[in-house]
């Protein structure tokens, strides 16, 4: 029979794209790191100069010194990182981030194309995913959306659905993401209550493109003139997060989309069993940039290394003990595909110590 897999809307996953995900996550779990973020790395840079007293414009070098540096002290404890096209094409870079880590490239420009003053957010390449297949394990797309904008809305599900077809011919997994895209002032607040509604509309489109479908969960609070407003509760982000799972025939994984990671924490928590993994980014490592120890590049690593890593594991160690293996939403699976599976490995990643109890 060989390798066969679908999932249960009877969408066939290519040989090649299974082989990739059981090779680097026999085990199920595929926790990734994400740094493909180029004009939040633009302002982080720029505040990471203005710290040091070195007040400069930050340019797309930085944002690959960044990048390399990054990769570098992660240390290979994700199994799987995302980063943009000016880290993945540097001579070398797989090596530098790790042999055993499934690497991501990102396929999208930084800037969409924008439309009717705003409303509507079209989705551009910055390379070809033919072009860089071969410096990368898979693809990853993010698109804008506005569900009352239905010209950039059609747009970009074409987008997305072409680049899923490529991707598969190319034999390698694509990862989509979602994005809700405010109105042209619209203020935090009310952008937020829009969150729950908006989340759903976009699974039901986009849920089924790609072999995993990256989204985030409703907002618990956001922070204005130094004050806590309340936004959703606990259970209306399970519930947001529930329903995504339904439509989606593709294992969901959750990002950040820019909040602290106190609130990442929290959020994972409460979807932990009904997602496959975690896509993080800036609420791992953002504060690194201003953290009183970071003084130069060198320092910004090890800055880097003391806050983002063991956020990093406290994600992973939800991930790998709540969260469901990525081939859950599969109907059906060959004995041969089943055998480079291996559940039974996973393994914890906490720290062991004599509590002395």
């Amino acid at each position: 029979m060989g390798i066969e897999v679908k999932y249960k809307d009877g969408v066939k996953i290519e040989e090649k794209v299974f082989k990739i995900l059981a090779k680097f996550s026999p085990d199920g779990i595929l926790d990734v790191f994400a740094s493909d973020q180029h004009n939040s790395y633009l302002k982080l840079g720029e505040t990471f100069f203005k710290h040091i007293g070195k007040p400069k414009k930050a340019e797309d070098s930085d944002v690959k010194e960044i990048c390399l540096r990054f990769a570098k002290n992660l240390g290979g404890i994700t199994t799987a990182a995302l980063f943009n096209h000016f880290a993945y094409l540097t001579p070398g870079f797989k090596k530098t981030l790790g042999e055993n880590v499934l690497l991501i490239g990102r396929l999208e420009d930084t800037n969409t194309i924008n439309i009717d003053g705003g409303r509507g957010q079209i989705t551009k390449l910055a390379v070809q995913p033919e072009d860089i297949a071969e410096k990368v394990d898979g693809f990853k797309i993010l698109v804008k959306l506005n569900p009352s904008h239905k010209e950039s809305w059609e747009k970009n599900l074409a987008f997305a659905k072409d680049t899923f077809e490529r991707a598969e011919k190319l034999g390698k997994p694509l990862f989509t993401e979602t994005l809700l895209s405010p109105e042209p002032g619209e203020d935090k607040k009310e952008f937020a209550k829009r969150l729950p509604e908006g989340l759903i509309k976009m699974a039901q489109d986009f849920g089924l493109i790609g072999n995993f479908y990256k989204t985030q969960v409703p907002l618990l609070w956001i922070e204005e003139n130094g004050k806590v407003i309340n936004i959703s509760s606990p259970q209306v982000v399970r519930d947001t997060a529930s329903e995504m799972e339904k439509i989606s025939p593709r294992p969901i994984l959750l990002l950040s989309a820019a909040v602290d990671f106190e609130q990442y924490v929290a959020q994972y928590s409460i979807v932990s069993d009904i997602i496959c993994g975690p896509m993080c980014g800036r609420a791992y490592f953002k504060e690194a940039f201003t953290d009183p120890d970071t003084k130069d590049w060198e320092t910004l690593e090890k800055s880097f290394k003391k806050i983002a890593l063991p956020r990093i594991k406290i994600i992973k160690k939800l991930a790998r003990s709540m969260s469901k293996p990525w081939w859950y939403k599969f109907s059906g699976i060959s004995d041969e595909a089943k055998a480079l599976l291996k559940p039974s490995t996973r393994e914890s990643v906490s720290v062991k110590a004599d509590f002395g109890y």
